[in-house]
């Protein structure tokens, strides 16, 4: 309801709008031509208003919102030869408009139209008889014709812009924007180029008659047609190119993305190759030690030594336990791309943990440091992946490290978190190359002759499992000296359940 109000008060500004120039126009051309001699309007008045609304009746395409139609120099002429009035007459009967007899548009909006071409020709006309006359030398007749038109088109610029602002609660600076398009100058300047004919249309008039208007404007119409014509092709053809180049630049945007795309599948298809190999070799290098060991185990002149026993017993435990968290490094990296981890919070003494894990590294325990003090605060988190997240850093370590060479495993208490580090003196990380350590698969040495055993999977999981556990990783390293990974890890996980 409110926006009908709204919509029937508009309706009335603009009928208020037009009824003040349509009652004054018609009031002054009432009373100009009743004072007007006898003869004044004859049968030229009559050939020029009829040859108006045939030209006017002319589809025309519209440039920026207006219309640049041969009536305006036909109508000029008219200013020329004849006094305001009779132009102002002419204008009036003659501006027709397609619209009126299809009963499109409103009668007292036609009313409005064709008062405000009138008024344009009426100052047009006073402005031109001012300065010049039809029979003037041409000298005088051109810039006269042009101030006349300058005139004619500043009023009916402005009444037009004014009803548009009114009708469609427009700024007047945005309306005559719209109006002119986005070649304002090429407009005007074609504008005032069509309102100069006029003034060949006078002199014509004057020398040769009617015949010479109608041969005249001829050409002019079908050359007129065939310009919009042109300009419309030429139109749709820039809008074409431009949505061809639009959508060359998006095709090329979806290629550069589908390079990208099929650059990284063929780099992780290469590194899952790679994977498959390396774990191949990893899961190899302890079952055929343990079937050695077992084989060996049989000889008798073996069986029968105990302390050899002994030593191969111990060495197929170390590869046992080796196997074993190569196997649930394996399924826990399953279980993190498949998002099937669970967290069972549980309490948590992180120096018992700690020791639990540098035990469980069995020959290599004696190379780590442990120094993580008794009073830390009880956590309460999920031991076996925290467990897992230390293990492998440490193995990490240990793998990166030369032989023999001590790993440092510390822990202090950060607030409402346990901040721990584990140390290395190995071969260091580049800088180029930390953005990547935690990608999975991917390791410091790739080589084919590489030294470090390992999958690719312990970093990446470490992560993985941080982010579980609302813990971050950060790294310091220098190629040569060694790395430092430091884990901040909350005393109280979230009790997610994946």
């Amino acid at each position: 309801m409110p926006e009908r109000s709204e919509e029937r008060q508009g309706d009335q500004r603009v009928r208020y709008l037009e009824v003040a120039l349509v009652l004054p126009v018609f009031g002054w051309l009432a009373w100009a031509i009743w004072r007007l001699p006898n003869g004044s309007i004859g049968w030229a008045w009559v050939f020029f208003t009829v040859t108006v609304i045939v030209v006017d009746l002319i589809p025309v395409p519209a440039w920026g919102g207006m219309q640049l139609s041969l009536s305006f120099p036909l109508l000029l002429g008219v200013s020329i030869l004849y006094p305001p009035a009779v132009a102002g007459l002419a204008a009036l009967a003659g501006s027709a408009d397609p619209r009126e007899i299809r009963r499109d548009i409103h009668p007292m909006l036609a009313l409005w139209n064709r008062s405000q071409m009138a008024a344009a020709m009426i100052l047009g006309s006073w402005v031109f008889h001012l300065v010049a006359s039809p029979y003037s030398s041409w000298t005088t007749l051109l810039p006269a014709t042009t101030l006349a038109a300058v005139v004619a088109y500043a009023v009916n610029t402005v009444l037009v812009a004014l009803h548009a602002s009114v009708e469609h609660r427009m700024s007047i600076e945005d309306v005559l924007a719209k109006m002119h398009g986005a070649r304002p100058w090429e407009f005007l300047s074609s504008y005032l180029a069509l309102g100069l004919l006029g003034a060949v249309i006078a002199r014509f008039y004057t020398s040769e008659g009617a015949w010479s208007v109608i041969v005249f404007l001829a050409p002019l119409v079908f050359a007129r047609q065939m310009y919009f014509r042109s300009r419309a092709l030429t139109d749709q053809l820039e809008e074409r190119n431009q949505l061809l180049a639009q959508q060359a630049a998006r095709l090329e945007e979806l290629l550069e993305k589908e390079h990208a795309t099929v650059d990284e599948l063929r780099e992780l298809n290469r590194m899952k190759g790679e994977f498959v190999a390396v774990v191949s070799h990893e899961l190899r290098t302890p079952v055929t030690a343990l079937i050695g060991y077992a084989k060996t185990l049989r000889q008798p002149e073996f069986a029968d030594d105990p302390m050899m026993r002994q030593e191969f017993l111990e060495r197929m435990q170390r590869q046992g336990d080796r196997l074993l968290r190569l196997v649930e490094n394996l399924l826990t990296a399953a279980k993190l791309e498949s998002d099937e981890i669970r967290v069972v919070v549980a309490r948590v003494l992180f120096e018992d943990l700690a020791a639990e894990v540098a035990e469980g590294l069995a020959s290599e325990a004696e190379r780590i440091k442990v120094d993580v003090p008794n009073d830390l605060p009880v956590m309460y988190t999920d031991r076996q992946l925290l467990s897992r997240i230390v293990s492998n850093l440490l193995d990490n370590a240990l793998k990166y490290s030369p032989e023999g060479s001590p790993c440092e495993l510390v822990a202090r208490a950060d607030g409402d978190h346990i901040l721990f580090w584990v140390r290395d003196h190995g071969i260091g990380i580049s800088e180029e190359q930390i953005g990547r350590i935690f990608d999975r698969f991917y390791q410091v040495d790739s080589s084919s002759t590489r030294r470090f055993r390992g999958a690719g999977l312990g970093l990446s999981m470490v992560r993985g499992l941080l982010d579980r556990l609302g813990g971050t990783i950060e790294v310091q390293s220098e190629p040569g000296t060694g790395s430092t990974f430091t884990v901040r890890i909350p005393v109280q996980a979230e009790t997610s359940v994946s």
